[in-house]
């Protein structure tokens, strides 16, 4: 199991988009998610990109990993609950996160993402 740190206390009131990761098989994976003093509901999607190669940085359109529980736009509202969120059989190419506020929205954000990979 690998962790990465894809957000450190990240300003909620402002989009964040983290680093991209690279995923070039199969695997599984677990995000953590803690927040702070958190003033509205900032909101989370999940992203990937399907770009052939794992040696050529991603182009093109990022597609939201839909939430099964928000069908209108596929994000995951996040409050000062400390949330996981967990994926098995993923396989996409590339990943990341970003977060954008939702209104008037205040605090911080942290994301751990836990994951293996499968040969």
């Amino acid at each position: 199991m690998r962790t990465v740190t894809l957000l450190d206390n990240a300003d909620a009131s402002v989009q964040q988009i983290s680093d991209f990761i690279n995923f070039d098989q199969r695997s599984e994976w677990k995000l953590f998610i803690k927040s702070s003093s958190l003033d509205g509901e900032p909101q989370l999607f999940i992203e990937s990109n399907n770009t052939k190669s794992a040696c050529v940085e991603p182009t093109g359109d990022w597609t939201v990993f839909c939430n099964p529980l928000n069908l209108v736009d596929g994000s995951f509202p996040i409050n000062d609950d400390i949330i996981t969120i967990e994926k098995k059989d993923f396989k996409s190419n590339w990943f990341r996160l970003r977060l954008e506020p939702n209104g008037n929205t205040t605090g911080n954000i942290s994301i751990e993402l836990v994951y293996k990979m499968f040969t």
